[in-house]
């Protein structure tokens, strides 16, 4: 370990050499063991940086090396620490987030793009930050589940969507329509998930056959029995289950025939540049034969573009989310999508 204080440079340098000599195998009982390192690197001013705040920033770049991948080093910066406070400050005020009245939702149309018919709405939760103003799911859903609130979470969307869903089907205007909802990893696997699942819906008087909650692909793999288990439990609650985001990975097909899934979504970076990009096109062109292989239904997400649309539609998928169709609206706005029943489409 160095004597005394090195430049940036120095200590950069100073890291990848011990990160290289840590990294060499080691002899143990005859055998060759391989170890991994992760080195956070943090620069200070003598007189102004407290040695408390330089470990605070190694921490920080260790903890970017690791999200990197690991085995590698990490340099703090000024990037980091704006990263750093912003989760300090979601995570605060994500504390008492269910009961502020923070919370809101706004609804994704899906519809039949031949008609224009509206088939399906997904519901997606939206936080109007105190300071910050309004935060979409991504940055504050895996701040969330580190802290353990995922589950409160997905219990107030849960929740707020099939109370205006209710509304919407007690009011005539969505008894031909299913309502989208997505779970978080962390749900998945939390004790008692099925049966609160269960509990709302007939809480609120709905067919769970209406009701569509979405896993990500990533998620299916992660834990595939419990996986298995926890779908198994939801189908016999009625509801049905949708593989969210599909086709970013090949290590869930194996398992998808043993799976009690009901529909893909295709990921929308395979949508969104159909009709310019023929490797996007192979790929949404092999989905497709597979959903109608298990017998799937299948829906389009992120769909931007008249081309994008046509592309779908010539190589039979008709189901479709996106820009082009309609924005997230609010619910008062879904409620007036349902009633007319139809979304105008220009293709």
């Amino acid at each position: 370990i160095p004597g005394a204080p090195l430049s940036a440079d120095a200590a950069e340098e100073f890291a990848v050499r011990l990160q290289s000599a840590l990294r060499e195998r080691v002899a143990i009982d005859g055998e060759l063991l391989t170890r991994t390192v992760s080195i956070g690197v943090a620069f200070g001013q003598p007189g102004a940086d407290a040695a408390s705040d330089l470990l605070r920033r190694a921490d920080q770049a260790v903890l970017n090396a690791k999200n990197a991948g690991g085995n590698t080093v990490a340099v703090f910066t000024g990037e980091m620490s704006l990263k750093s406070e912003f989760r300090n400050d979601i995570e605060l005020h994500l504390q008492n987030v269910v009961d502020s009245g923070a919370l809101f939702l706004h609804y994704l149309p899906e519809v039949d793009m031949r008609t224009g018919r509206v088939l399906a709405t997904e519901a997606l939760v939206r936080w109007r930050h105190p300071t910050r103003g309004l935060l979409l799911p991504d940055s504050f859903i895996n701040v969330a589940e580190s802290v353990n609130l995922a589950g409160e979470l997905g219990r107030w969307v849960m929740r707020t969507a099939c109370a205006d869903f209710s509304r919407w089907q007690s009011s005539g205007i969505a008894d031909d329509v299913v309502l989208r909802i997505n779970v978080s990893p962390m749900q998945l696997v939390t004790e008692g998930f099925v049966d609160m699942i269960a509990e709302t819906i007939d809480e609120f008087g709905l067919d769970g056959r209406s009701i569509c909650l979405e896993i990500t692909e990533s998620v299916v793999v992660q834990d595939i029995e419990t996986t298995r288990t926890t779908l198994a439990g939801l189908k016999k609650a009625g509801v049905q289950i949708a593989i969210d985001d599909f086709g970013t990975g090949y290590s869930v097909l194996t398992h998808l025939k043993s799976l009690p899934v009901d529909t893909l979504k295709i990921d929308r970076g395979f949508v969104r540049d159909l009709g310019t990009n023929p490797g996007d096109l192979a790929i949404v062109r092999a989905v497709i034969a597979l959903a109608e292989a298990f017998g799937l239904e299948l829906v389009a997400e992120g769909v931007e573009s008249a081309g994008a649309a046509r592309t779908l539609l010539e190589h039979g998928c008709n189901r479709a989310q996106g820009y082009l169709i309609s924005r997230p609206v609010t619910g008062e706005v879904m409620a007036e999508l349902l009633a007319k029943q139809f979304v105008p489409l220009d293709l």
